[in-house]
């Protein structure tokens, strides 16, 4: 084996990738080795040139099992060097891509990358999971076309690695300088003996590449320690990142919309290099949280109680708002003059990116229309790239995101071993952890349907990946909805719904609310409530009360943004669970209730909110509790997008949903 795999000293680039091969081969017949003999085989397999390496590899290790991950990114940090230095060809490797996945210990026949919320492709590339692909709920209807996608960044020859192609070399050269050139800037370390009682942690880079609003691509490369190298409680004891809700993100982006202020962007290079350590345990991002606090603070700004990422400023005639998520930074205004004033500040404190009016956020497209004033949130590429990584994108659309036929529960997950192993090919919390960031952002209208699949993560069965496949095509025939804000307003609304047991399991009730700011969602939820209700009174009255917490903290909010709101109402269907929430009626049946619900009597008594009546076919939170059919799904506050931009049609408030063009219906 080791005279097969051997790399070549001659030529390398017409190396066959060997070791690849041989592994994966040998994978498929179930003949599998240990870490340390895949190492072993690794070291074995380099051209006479390395033999310095591998000697000073083997010495080194003394008593201490190699690991492949060790070898493999020893290997790739030599091989980035010698190409850096301009060494001749006869001592690189091949950097020739041959499709290999990036995880080990995995079925070989099974292609599967992340999808990253900021854009990023990742390395590695995409095979056919016969599982995978579109097969129909009742599993006679196939996918049009097996999609068989790679990734922008090719894998190496060894498996498991990042290294580009030669022809994109140089890019990747120019970001691990600029890299270099940040670190030494900010004194990143400071070379010194390792005290004794004390773990190195090995570090690796990473490459990306990020694709710009403007169509165009990024080379990004980060040099990073192995963190997962650490033990909880031993190297460290919490972890912490300062993130921006994503209501906070919505609501700003109703204000800007309501009053057309700028919305501009900031990208913070390398911000946790800007943190001022002064302990020997460190967590960096809190560090550079506090650092950047304390900068807005000594320039005027107020940090806002309801969310410590959003800071506020305002003038005699004007405003800033800023959010910041990690690095990332939203910056709206009215006057531009005191933005480009708030830049010039950041960028002499910081190593600042302008990045101009903001485009997108966090895998979220913004886009204003100048005409009516409007500003759309939606996440169609982000959705594109859920459907090839599943092999749904030529998948036939449907119009409802859960069909009625689907009557799931946990009598359907596997029993048997082989049916368990089958199903562990699926990449099923995959799906579904990419369907949960989609409605976390612009989709309200899919959060009953992932609440019901996500159930069964642990243990999911066919029909529960034919559901999931459901859902993802509802998503192909809609990638154009987002959330349009119309400026019309910056009331606050809300609308409460409940389905009583609805799980026919445990025979708990679904909680559904939904709150809009000029008639566009800005918040969201769609849950399975505690305890077991025993009327429909009760269900709606707990989901009443659960709905008034998260009012209370939006009006709180949208106050400390100076946006005062009247007596803010909110909306239920339940007549019985209205006349509850006023007067203490229905003591006899409604007395076992847990005093935690009754708070909402309070807030209703000192006019925070008002309870109201609205019909059950008006009800836009009627969507997140029971699946709906296609003639009465209404996506209400959603926004329809079609293929020119230029042209908004929105419906919020509307019974009827305009059919979407791009559809294959």
């Amino acid at each position: 084996m080791k005279q097969r795999i051997k790399f070549s000293d001659e030529d390398p680039d017409k190396d066959p990738n060997e070791f690849n091969s041989v592994i994966s081969r040998l994978a498929s017949v179930d003949i599998n080795f240990e870490d340390e003999i895949q190492a072993l085989l690794l070291l074995s397999s380099l051209p006479d040139s390395w033999s310095g390496t591998v000697t000073a590899v083997s010495s080194s290790s003394g008593t201490t099992k190699l690991t492949f991950d060790g070898i493999r990114d020893i290997i790739l940090s030599e091989d980035i060097r010698r190409r850096s230095s301009g060494e001749s060809s006869s001592t690189l490797l091949n950097t020739e891509g041959r499709g290999r996945r990036n995880e080990r210990g995995h079925s070989r026949g099974s292609g599967s990358t992340g999808v990253d919320t900021d854009d990023d492709s990742v390395s590695g590339s995409t095979g056919n999971d016969s599982e995978s692909n579109d097969s129909g709920s009742n599993g006679s209807e196939s996918s049009e076309e097996e999609e068989d996608s790679t990734s922008s960044v090719q894998s190496s020859s060894i498996p498991g690695s990042s290294v580009p192609q030669p022809e994109t070399q140089h890019w990747w050269e120019i970001a691990m300088k600029e890299e270099m050139k940040s670190l030494e800037k900010n004194r990143t370390w400071v070379l010194t003996k390792l005290p004794s009682g004390k773990k190195a942690l090995q570090n690796k880079w990473v490459y990306r590449i990020k694709d710009e609003s403007n169509g165009s691509k990024r080379y990004k490369a980060r040099l990073v320690v192995k963190g997962f190298q650490q033990k909880e409680g031993v190297d460290y004891n919490e972890i912490f990142s300062p993130v921006v809700k994503m209501t906070t993100i919505r609501l700003v982006l109703s204000i800007v919309a309501s009053e057309n202020l700028h919305l501009e962007q900031l990208d913070v290079k390398t911000a946790f290099l800007h943190g001022d350590l002064d302990e020997d345990i460190y967590m960096a991002p809190r560090q550079w949280y506090l650092k950047f606090d304390n900068f807005m603070g000594r320039n005027g700004f107020k940090r806002c109680e309801m969310d410590h990422c959003c800071y506020i400023k305002k003038f005699s005639k004007s405003y800033i708002i800023l959010l910041l998520y990690v690095d990332d930074m939203l910056i709206a205004g009215s006057d531009m003059k005191e933005i480009n004033k708030l830049k010039k500040q950041m960028s002499e404190e910081f190593e600042m990116k302008d990045l101009g009016a903001a485009k997108q956020i966090l895998g979220m497209s913004i886009f204003r229309n100048s005409k009516d004033g409007s500003l759309t949130l939606s996440q169609e590429k982000y959705i594109g790239k859920v459907l090839e990584k599943f092999s749904m994108k030529n998948a036939r659309a449907r119009n409802t995101p859960l069909g009625s036929q689907f009557k799931l529960s946990k009598d359907q997950c596997p029993k048997t071993d082989e049916d368990i192993a089958e199903m562990a090919k699926v990449p099923y919390a995959s799906a579904v952890g990419s369907l949960m960031y989609a409605m976390v952002c612009t989709r309200p209208d899919i959060a009953h349907a992932v609440g019901v699949v996500s159930r069964y993560m642990s243990n999911p069965g066919k029909e529960h990946w034919e559901a999931v496949k459901w859902l993802l095509r509802y998503l192909k025939g809609t990638s154009k909805m987002g959330l349009c804000f119309k400026g019309k307003d910056t009331v606050l609304r809300g609308y409460t719904d409940a389905d009583l047991g609805g799980c026919k399991e445990s025979y708990k009730s679904t909680t559904g609310y939904v709150f809009s700011v000029g008639g566009t969602a800005v918040s969201w939820m769609s849950r399975l409530q505690r305890s077991v209700a025993l009327s429909t009174t009760e269900v709606e009255y707990m989901a009443a009360a659960e709905a008034s917490k998260e009012l209370i903290w939006l009006k709180n909010f949208l106050e400390e943004l100076g946006k005062k709101q009247p007596d803010s109402p909110l909306y239920c269907d339940n007549q019985s669970a209205i006349h509850l929430g006023k007067n203490p009626v229905f003591h006899g049946k409604t007395k076992h209730i847990q005093l935690r619900y009754h708070f909402i009597r309070g807030l209703i008594s000192d006019g925070t909110l008002m309870l109201e009546k609205i019909r059950g076919t008006d009800n836009p939170a009627d969507m997140l509790t029971k699946t709906k059919t296609s003639k009465h799904h209404t996506p209400i506050f959603d926004c329809y997008r079609s293929s020119s931009p230029t042209t908004t049609k929105c419906w919020p408030g509307s019974n009827t949903a305009p059919k979407p063009t791009s559809c294959n219906l």
